[in-house]
């Protein structure tokens, strides 16, 4: 029998793949505890006006809503629960951010800056204190992945482990690394290679171009939730089994399941319950929310 592929026919079989791929899934090495995504909503975040439409960093902020970098603006942009910018609560920054964290313990806002490979760190008083990678004790190892002329693949997310105070840093690929801070920021405890025989894969990005680009912590699950850009998707990273497991990342608000493009930052509700995601589109780019169950 003959089977006559029409466009119509490759619409379904993709769009079938990627239901697949939300109800089940992809893992090519197995998870001692299956967890499963479910997409909620999609809404546009990006504000011209204001210069937030690189989004590139996401963390909850203390108060309700969202704190967010945009990597063309030197701002640390405070949004509401719907992702619209609050403009008289954000705060000056620099340019180039990749990433924001809240530090409950430390009474201050983490970011880290790709092009200079350092962790920032905002007090609640305002002030501004640097903090080289390359420069922490214990960071002799990593100078040979990173290159002055390339500032392309340096940090990209960050997050804290609120229970130890331990500062959780992505660098963005060749080769990907999550790389562990002591709390004060003067030490590098541990360095992890994200590869693909520890889950890192997607049927998007070869594993040289494969990147990860955002990260938040999981209290409850001993983990931490990473996306990635070139990948279209979302991983747990179990601390403990040192295993991820990933997802595809869909997008359905619009009539059809979309791969999503350009996912950057990730945070965690405080339940644990709900991811958020932000995605560097321009104009375009969104707040996207998923329901773990």
């Amino acid at each position: 029998m003959t089977v006559l592929w029409t466009r119509r026919t490759r619409t379904a079989v993709k769009v079938a793949a990627i239901l697949s791929a939300i109800l089940f899934g992809f893992s090519a090495f197995g998870s001692s505890e299956s967890i499963q995504i479910r997409f909620e909503s999609s809404e546009k975040i990006a504000d011209r006006g204001h210069g937030f439409t690189e989004v590139s960093g996401l963390s909850l902020a203390l108060d309700g809503g969202f704190w967010a970098v945009s990597d063309n603006t030197a701002m640390l942009f405070q949004l509401d629960e719907a992702g619209y910018v609050q403009p008289r609560s954000s705060l000056d920054a620099e340019m180039d951010l990749e990433g924001v964290a809240i530090d409950v313990g430390g009474g201050r806002i983490l970011a880290v800056r790709e092009d200079t490979n350092e962790v920032l760190a905002f007090s609640n008083a305002g002030h501004l204190t640097r903090h080289s990678l390359l420069s922490m004790s214990g960071a002799s190892g990593l100078a040979p992945h990173f290159s002055a002329n390339d500032t392309k693949d340096g940090l990209e997310g960050i997050s804290v482990d609120p229970e130890t105070g331990i500062v959780y840093v992505l660098k963005e690929r060749r080769p990907r690394l999550l790389i562990a801070l002591s709390p004060d920021l003067a030490q590098v405890r541990q360095v992890i290679a994200l590869t693909g025989s520890a889950g890192f894969a997607s049927d998007k990005a070869e594993d040289d171009h494969l990147d990860v680009s955002g990260l938040a912590w999981d209290a409850r699950r001993r983990g931490l939730w990473i996306t990635s850009d070139t990948g279209k998707a979302l991983f747990f990273f179990d601390i403990d089994r040192m295993q991820a497991q990933g997802w595809v990342l869909v997008d359905e608000a619009r009539g059809h399941p979309r791969r999503v493009s350009n996912a950057e930052g990730v945070a965690l509700s405080s339940d644990g319950q709900t991811i958020f995601i932000v995605t560097d589109d321009g104009k375009d780019s969104r707040l996207l929310t998923y329901r773990i169950d």
